[in-house]
């Protein structure tokens, strides 16, 4: 391949053992997304959805996770949003972005636990892809933010949304606002990931909680991840009465007689 030639990014999906797996691969760009890699993206989510995984894990393939999106102009993407800048044009500039927040609606919303294994770049258009996740698992020399102030945007993908729901909206301020990146120990303390772990681990240790996500009963875990899900933004007396619904259903949905008899006879569920 010729320097001056685009590199080529897949987005591929791979399911073994109940735990689907998405792997961002554009090597000479960190894994940064182009328009391609956005509609892959979305695509192989809803192809593991079909496959029903108990877990579903999301990592970048070499040493990093994603440097975010690709502003180089050989991305269709970025060819129309300075276009957008140039000529001013909101119009232009929502459709952009309703676009590719569009992209990452599956990840939001799929029906089993996420899990981002986070080596080495996670910014921008990365982390805010990151932030779909429920679980955020990132080695030691990961690099996390959204420093997209610091060039005259902010991260609408759902960066300012996700983010203050996570950590809360004065730590969101300090990491949107100031638009720096976190190396992996300041971005565990501020809450932008899960759990550190060492350089080069994260996809194993994801994998690790994949497993014990697997050992659960399948509707058991379904119903108390959309009760999580939930409950972050609704009222308490909402969430608490959803949470005694869904208590209902898991008690009468036929997993406890496994559960229980497993359990009175030492041995794994059969689900």
């Amino acid at each position: 391949m010729s320097e001056s030639a685009p590199p080529v990014g897949s987005v591929s999906l791979r399911c073994e053992g109940g735990v689907a797996q998405i792997t961002l691969s554009r090597h000479r760009r960190h894994n940064a997304l182009d328009l391609s890699m956005w509609r892959q993206l979305a695509e192989r989510v809803e192809e593991a959805r079909a496959l029903s995984p108990r877990a579903l894990i999301v990592v970048g393939d070499g040493p990093h996770f994603c440097a975010g999106m690709d502003l180089k102009p050989d991305n269709p993407v970025a060819q129309r949003a300075l276009s957008a800048i140039l000529e001013a044009d909101a119009g232009a500039a929502r459709g952009i972005i309703e676009e590719l927040k569009g992209y990452l609606t599956g990840l939001a919303t799929f029906p089993a636990p996420t899990i981002a294994a986070i080596e080495g770049s996670c910014v921008g258009g990365g982390y805010e892809l990151a932030l779909c996740c429920d679980v955020l698992i990132a080695a030691s020399d990961a690099r996390m933010g959204l420093p997209e102030v610091r060039i005259g945007m902010i991260p609408d993908l759902g960066g300012t949304s996700r983010l203050a729901r996570r950590i809360g909206p004065g730590r969101a301020v300090l990491v949107i606002c100031g638009g720096e990146t976190f190396s992996g120990d300041e971005a565990l303390g501020l809450g932008l990931c899960d759990r550190l772990v060492p350089h080069g681990s994260a996809l194993s240790e994801a994998q690790a909680l994949a497993g014990q996500i697997s050992r659960g009963g399948p509707q058991a875990v379904g119903i108390a991840l959309g009760l999580l899900r939930q409950g972050v933004t609704a009222p308490l007396d909402e969430a608490l009465r959803a949470e005694t619904e869904g208590g209902v259903a898991a008690l009468v949905s036929g997993e406890p007689v496994e559960g229980l008899s497993a359990f009175a006879e030492k041995r794994s569920p059969r689900w």
